[in-house]
């Protein structure tokens, strides 16, 4: 009689342990790696082209006066909130300053799928948009702020979307 009651304590036990559910996985852990959309040498590229871009005089008066170009900028709060309009000396150094950048966008699209090329053509074109409406005097500094960023962050998602996408 204990050798069947063992015998069912061992059964339930190793039954128990086959039933048991899987391990759950972590979003995080399953999301696929996101391969990137350059070459290193473009990547290099665009960086420079970029920090060439950032770095002379238009840039500086851009990033502090006109949009938050650079990452932590400490004027963006008072960009983003700003209701004023360009003056002249603005308006000038603000097309210098995209006449710089308009060049790295050609290595942006250099070597990409035509389906990231689409939805960077369609960024490129909204915030030039946008731009001549501030350099037109259309909208404020504020409001072309907010436009780019959300501009940017939809950009973003379809490309993290193209790029994620089961092949």
């Amino acid at each position: 009689m204990k050798n069947i009651y063992k015998l069912i304590l061992i059964g339930l036990i190793t039954l128990s342990g086959c039933a048991s559910n899987p391990p759950v996985k972590n979003p995080v852990q399953v999301a696929k790696a996101i391969a990137p959309i350059h070459t290193e040498s473009v990547r290099k590229k665009l960086n420079d082209c970029i920090v060439r871009t950032n770095q002379g005089a238009d840039a500086l008066l851009v990033d502090s006066q006109i949009i938050a170009v650079t990452r932590n900028n400490p004027h963006a709060n008072a960009l983003f909130n700003s209701a004023d309009k360009l003056t002249d000396q603005q308006a000038t150094a603000l097309k210098n300053y995209l006449a710089q950048a308009n060049e790295c966008q050609v290595l942006a699209i250099e070597g990409v799928s035509p389906r990231i090329n689409a939805i960077y053509q369609e960024f490129f074109k909204n915030i030039d948009r946008v731009y001549a409406d501030l350099i037109a005097r259309k909208i404020t500094i504020g409001v072309a702020n907010q436009e780019r960023q959300l501009l940017i962050h939809d950009a973003r998602m379809k490309r993290l979307d193209v790029q994620t996408e089961k092949k």
